[in-house]
């Protein structure tokens, strides 16, 4: 992941959260919402990606498998973290208020849903004339890391929860720590992850 990569997870997985957070009263769970919305976006754009270029770059069905299956129980631990820290939460009302949530008298769901998918259609553009197949390659293997790094965050902060009270601002800011850090260095733990 080159600098200009990292600069803009870091705005897209820090910035937004902090001021959601901090300015538009968004919740841990509407932080959790907006990033899962962020990392759909990039798998989807991925796996475009590596279909466009599967005549020169082969991957195996256990790396797309592996990739999907680190989305999934991102996902679901996400949930099982957001639960722990909100044990009354009614999950389906809470993403009807993320979308309906009123900031200047629009709907952010009518804002965040185009601002995601032309954000990574941007990013997907950009790849597909800079990258070489290498570093198709690598980015993907990139992801994979980031999404079970992101997956053994959510488990570490839900086991946390199990033993001790920690308020939401506690609660987020160990969330932005884990954020800043997968994304800081996801590229250097990607070697360790299956091919």
């Amino acid at each position: 992941m080159n600098r200009q990569e990292k600069i803009s997870s870091l705005i897209g997985d820090i910035g937004i959260p902090i001021i959601g957070f901090f300015f538009w009263n968004w919740s841990i769970y509407f932080i959790c919402l907006f990033f899962l919305l962020d990392q759909l976006s990039r798998e989807v754009s991925s796996i475009v990606r590596m279909q466009n270029v599967r005549e020169r770059i082969k991957l195996t069905k256990r790396a797309y498998f592996f990739n999907t299956l680190s989305f999934l129980i991102c996902f679901i631990t996400a949930h099982i973290y957001v639960y722990n820290l909100y044990p009354k939460i009614n999950f389906l009302l809470e993403i009807n208020a993320f979308f309906w949530y009123e900031d200047m008298g629009i709907a952010q769901g009518f804002i965040l849903l185009p601002l995601v998918v032309f954000s990574e259609r941007m990013r997907y553009k950009m790849n597909m004339k800079l990258f070489t197949d290498e570093m198709h390659v690598k980015h993907w293997y990139i992801q994979t890391t980031q999404l079970m790094a992101y997956f053994s965050l959510f488990l570490l902060l839900s086991l946390a929860l199990t033993f001790f009270k920690m308020s939401e601002t506690m609660s987020f800011v160990c969330l932005l720590f884990g954020f800043t850090t997968i994304t800081l260095f996801s590229d250097k733990w990607s070697t360790f992850f299956p091919r």
